[in-house]
């Protein structure tokens, strides 16, 4: 077998490896949420138009995706596998339990294997990051 076609062999089954399994984070959340009637969130983005879409639905108020997000039910250290291709989140909170999310992060990548902390005050409120991109 020539160099060539082993490369051409072993190229796509680790592109697959890299990108077609879901990628375990951990999530340290140190904030008073989800309480008795605040809920907590992650919200997954496979690319950056989701971020876009996402942050849109955000800023016109409009329904935002139940699929992309998976609430989290407990604080501490939580271990979190990404959805399928997933390469961006962010942690949205409700602070009354239901509607559209009033506080939340910006988007961060994903790098397995790696503990991301959430404090209090990384929390913004949904309207200051209106127009700001995030």
């Amino acid at each position: 077998m020539t160099l060539k076609k082993l490369i051409l062999l072993i190229l796509p089954m680790l592109v697959f490896a890299n990108h077609g399994f879901a990628e375990k984070i951990v999530l340290a959340n140190q904030t008073g949420h989800p309480m008795n009637e605040s809920r907590i969130g992650i919200q997954w983005a496979t690319s950056a138009n989701e971020v876009a879409e996402a942050n849109k639905a955000i800023m016109y108020g409009l329904k935002l995706n139940p699929a992309s997000f998976q609430i989290l039910t407990e604080n501490g250290k939580l271990t979190l596998n990404s959805p399928k291709k997933a390469e961006y989140f962010r942690v949205v909170v409700w602070s009354k339990g239901s509607g559209e999310p009033d506080l939340l992060t910006n988007w961060v990548d994903i790098i397995p294997d790696k503990t991301y902390e959430l404090k209090e005050d990384y929390l913004v409120p949904a309207v200051l990051m209106i127009g700001s991109g995030c």
